[in-house]
């Protein structure tokens, strides 16, 4: 049986670029899971969980010149910030992670095929991972 979830399909209009969320009007992409379940039609096959934008060489291009502006050879605004910004900014992204988690693991289910116990396990474990590589982080930075 298909999620409530799936029966709404995930349509995403928007990319993001220079920190700034763009709404995208071009072709789009469907998502498919490799789970097979009943369409509308009553025919079985993979089931749709949305689309994504079918990004263009303007736009891609766009975000390229975006991510080399902001690594800036090393000098730029992530390569240059201090420990502790930095350290703020993966903290805060960590916890927003966290307010996703049932949507993830719903995700990783259908995309991937994972069962639930271990897509949590997958998630938790990634979260687990940004803060611990944050605490290892705060040591290394201690010491130097």
């Amino acid at each position: 049986m298909v999620s409530p979830q799936f029966k709404n399909h995930i349509h995403c209009n928007e990319y993001l670029v220079d920190g700034v969320l763009h709404t995208w009007n071009g072709a789009t992409s469907e998502v498919y899971s490799t789970i097979h379940s009943e369409g509308k039609d009553g025919q079985v096959g993979p089931t749709l969980l949305g689309s994504i934008p079918d990004m263009e060489t303007d736009a891609a291009l766009a975000a390229l010149g975006a991510a080399e502006k902001a690594y800036n050879r090393g000098q730029g605004v992530w390569p240059t910030m201090k420990v502790k910004d930095r350290l703020r900014c993966l903290t805060t992204f960590a916890e927003k992670m966290k307010d996703s988690r049932e949507q993830v693991v719903e995700l990783l289910m259908w995309e991937i095929g994972k069962n639930k116990a271990d897509s949590y396990k997958e998630f938790d474990r990634t979260v687990d991972y940004i803060f611990d590589t944050v605490e290892a982080y705060k040591k290394l930075d201690r010491k130097s």
